[in-house]
């Protein structure tokens, strides 16, 4: 099933629901700052009854600058557009790493890590607990505005917790993060997961040792009786990151490898965060309703770039082959066991009009029916859904792949994390097991 021409969906009228987000570490930061630079956001906040919060978590503050800076032009325009800014509410939050002293049983070779640098999970989860006790801790104050911000409207409303699966900050502190805030949070909020999967730009972190914990954190939360989400979607970014590879070979090797990284994930965050606000997030609440209690993935699968393979201005004809080329990486890419398979997909094409988005959405249909969907797409019971989106960028062309009811073993990753985690030492495995 094909959406209408994006002129039609411009004129429906859609309902109103808030997005709020905490973000932990580097990658949450990304994600934080994907809905404070957009635009979409404040666009919402002009509607009366409306509410936006937004946290920002990290030990160390590199990466919390610039999503401040992005949050102090948010509310100026908000007021250069008459709305008022008490509807928006930020608070960013910069841990330290306290002495050793301070962070409970660590083994005793244990080394005290800088912020900066890679914090193991169980160093951050002991900062996390150090910091978030009732009625005294930073972290429980912050989280307490939060959610008496979020209550300030009466709309539903989805909150996430973003950060990155292969760091150790972020998926140190997610889960019981996610359980301290939602005994906060008025009954309208559900939580909603977002952990971004390492990609092979990454360095150390790419299938790291913390990612196999994290995804069996993520696990265990999702089966318990206790479980704080309402969903969680592990974002795919390896494609995203193939695609921008081939950008540059110039300059110094290390700035270059800096530059990619941010782009891309500046780039998938922000498909993330346009799908989860786009329609009256009716797409967001509708790909949760098929989480049935299991990660969804969500892939951002790019398919063309600004200057790679085809220069402005070349033919048609080669941008066609390009493309086709890469919406057959995406099964490669994805991130995806070969042998899973779900009854729903929903895939969101976002490309230039004159990119032929017919060909792009047929060929992206038979390639994830094919590889994902029960009996090809043609079992009892499999549906598949296509809608599409007028890109800004007319160099750019990309497919949100959202798939449904994945497990850890589901993920290539997880096998692949696990094998870095079997290679570590006693004391670094144990800094890592929380």
């Amino acid at each position: 099933m094909s959406s209408p021409h994006p002129a039609v969906q411009a004129t429906t009228a859609q309902p109103l629901h808030n997005i709020h987000a905490i973000g932990i570490g580097r990658t949450g930061a990304a994600y934080v700052e994907a809905l404070l630079r957009t635009g979409e956001i404040e666009d919402l906040l002009a509607s009366p009854g409306t509410s936006f919060a937004a946290l920002l978590i990290d030990i160390g503050d590199d990466d919390i600058q610039v999503p401040d800076d992005y949050a102090r032009s948010m509310k100026a325009r908000l007021k250069s557009r008459g709305i008022p800014e008490e509807r928006f509410h930020y608070e960013s939050v910069s841990l330290p790493v306290p002495a050793k002293a301070a962070l409970g049983k660590l083994p005793k070779d244990a080394p005290v890590p800088q912020a900066g640098g890679h914090i193991p999970r169980a160093i951050a989860k002991a900062i996390f607990t150090l910091n978030s006790e009732a009625g005294s801790g930073p972290l429980d104050g912050a989280l307490q505005r939060f959610a008496d911000h979020a209550a300030t409207s009466s709309l539903a409303a989805t909150a996430f917790i973003a950060y990155g699966l292969a760091g150790g900050t972020g998926s140190g502190m997610a889960i019981d993060l996610a359980r301290a805030v939602k005994g906060k949070l008025p009954a309208s909020v559900q939580l909603v997961g977002v952990g971004q999967l390492s990609h092979s730009g990454d360095g150390d972190y790419f299938n790291s040792a913390a990612q196999y914990q994290a995804l069996d954190a993520v696990d265990a939360a999702l089966g318990a009786s206790t479980n704080p989400l309402s969903g969680f979607f592990v974002v795919a970014s390896e494609q995203s990151w193939q695609r921008l590879t081939a950008y540059t070979s110039t300059g110094l090797k290390e700035v270059r490898q800096r530059f990619k990284q941010m782009v891309t994930n500046r780039f998938v965050a922000d498909s993330f965060m346009r799908f989860a606000v786009s329609a009256g997030s009716t797409h967001l609440l509708r790909a949760l309703q098929h989480g049935r209690g299991k990660c969804t993935l969500f892939d951002v699968a790019k398919l063309s770039h600004p200057g790679v393979q085809v220069l402005p201005g070349e033919a048609g004809s080669k941008w066609d082959a390009v493309l086709q080329q890469w919406i057959g990486f995406v099964p490669k890419y994805s991130g995806l066991a070969d042998s899973f398979k779900t009854d729903y997909a929903e895939v969101h094409v976002h490309a230039s009009r004159n990119m032929q988005v017919d060909k792009i959405e047929d060929a992206l249909k038979e390639v994830v029916s094919s590889h994902y969907l029960t009996g090809g797409g043609s079992g009892a019971g499999a549906s598949y859904r296509s809608f599409r989106n007028e890109f800004f960028d007319v160099l750019t062309a990309y497919g949100n792949v959202i798939l449904p009811g994945a497990s850890k073993s589901d993920l290539s990753a997880y096998a692949a994390s696990k094998a870095s985690f079997d290679k570590l030492g006693a004391t670094a495995k144990t800094l890592e097991m929380v």
